[in-house]
């Protein structure tokens, strides 16, 4: 056996079959004309008729719309407070600790905290919500349930570093095998100049070509597209059956506690926050969010969490 030159060229055996297209190419520049000449003499021979459905809707809609910027206009000022922010939780390094009642005093602190411009004011009411742990897993798991139906950014960030803490605090002992050198692996061809210029012609030919066989009537198009909306009906039907029944008969999770107090200002809603019995010093992996806002501007909040 002898190495023989690399020799680089176009793969025409590899292509041959691009030959077979020519034909169908041809045929669909001419039926392209046809198409635009059908649709030129059609213009002012048609007409279409808008059905019952969209003056009979229009009451509904307008009811709807306005139900659900009552409900969803307003927004609550919130604020989230976690162990992983600068100046907030005790310890070292990447393992940071809050326990319950110093994050109450937290949230309590930055009700009235006048240097903060974003603090709201005047008689309002708060909603609390706690996020017990003593482990990183169990933290992360708590927040998970959470963010799966009202993600809070803050939140969210905290959730994925417990979950990293959590993992790196089970696999630090685990000793990896590196296996032996070299290891087969894919031939990177989208990284070749030649092969992504030669595959972007040929797919663009393909799509073309692709484009006139899926060519249909426009009955047709009109009974698909008909199909597509009642299925997107039951779709969007079926979606919110399948969140209320999630959501219905839920099991109460100690993990994760509310409170609502109200209304009053800053300072009063200070008082009530700390006031009353409250988890201890044993939860010593906490985080919370407090929503600020109307009794109307909370009601969505305070039903989700069974208030």
């Amino acid at each position: 056996m002898t190495w023989s030159p690399v020799t680089m060229r176009w793969p025409a055996q590899a292509t041959e079959w691009m030959g077979q297209l020519s034909a169908a190419q041809g045929l669909a520049g001419g039926e392209l004309a046809s198409t635009a000449k059908r649709l030129a003499d059609l213009n002012g021979k048609t007409s279409t008729s808008p059905g019952p459905v969209g003056g009979a809707a229009g009451g509904a809609i307008a009811a709807g719309r306005a139900a659900l910027a009552d409900q969803m206009g307003e927004a609550p000022a919130c604020l989230v407070v976690t162990p992983f922010q600068s100046g907030i939780g005790q310890g070292r390094g990447y393992q940071r600790f809050l326990s319950a009642p110093n994050l109450l005093q937290q949230m309590a602190g930055k009700l009235v905290d006048v240097s903060d411009t974003g603090r709201p004011d005047g008689p309002q009411f708060a909603l609390c919500l706690m996020f017990l742990a003593t482990r990183f897993d169990q933290l992360a798991n708590s927040l998970a349930r959470f963010n799966a139906l009202l993600p809070m950014p803050d939140l969210v960030r905290t959730e994925r570093r417990a979950r990293h803490l959590s993992k790196l605090e089970t696999e630090k002992w685990e000793i990896p095998a590196a296996g032996t050198l070299p290891r087969w692996q894919a031939l990177p061809l989208e990284r070749c100049t030649v092969v992504k210029a030669a595959q972007q012609s040929m797919a663009g030919q393909l799509a073309v070509l692709e484009s006139y066989a899926a060519d249909s009537s426009p009955m047709a198009d009109l009974a698909a597209l008909a199909g597509r909306k009642a299925a997107q009906q039951q779709g969007r039907d079926q979606q919110l059956a399948d969140l209320k029944a999630l959501l219905a008969d839920g099991n109460p999770d100690s993990s994760m506690r509310a409170r609502l107090i109200g209304p009053g200002n800053a300072t009063e809603l200070r008082q009530a926050l700390l006031a009353g019995d409250a988890p201890g010093h044993e939860w010593v992996l906490c985080a919370g969010a407090l929503l600020v806002g109307s009794e109307k501007g909370l009601s969505f909040v305070r039903e989700l969490v069974g208030l």
